[in-house]
């Protein structure tokens, strides 16, 4: 049973991280400015675009691929642990 709430816990956290990196690159898509987290503003993100700073951009926009990528593969391989755990079979 601890196994299976552990695998479920790491498909959640998964999904999460998939979720925002997805949205950071949805909104870049329609506004062509990623959202990066600053320590200068804690009240609104700061953003950077490719014209700004390309280094940085390529470099957060290879980040957020790199999220959702790992996020994506951490939800099939929790759903493949899942489906294997209901089958019967220990993963």
């Amino acid at each position: 049973m601890r196994n299976q709430a552990a695998t479920v816990l790491i498909g959640v956290l998964c999904s999460v991280v998939t979720y925002f990196s997805a949205a950071r690159l949805y909104q870049w898509a329609e506004t062509g400015q990623l959202a990066m987290m600053s320590r200068k503003t804690f009240d609104e993100p700061e953003f950077i675009s490719w014209g700004d700073d390309r280094i940085g951009f390529v470099l957060l926009f290879a980040l957020y691929l790199f999220f959702l990528k790992t996020g994506l593969h951490g939800m099939l391989v929790t759903c493949r642990d899942v489906w294997l755990r209901g089958r019967g079979w220990e993963p």
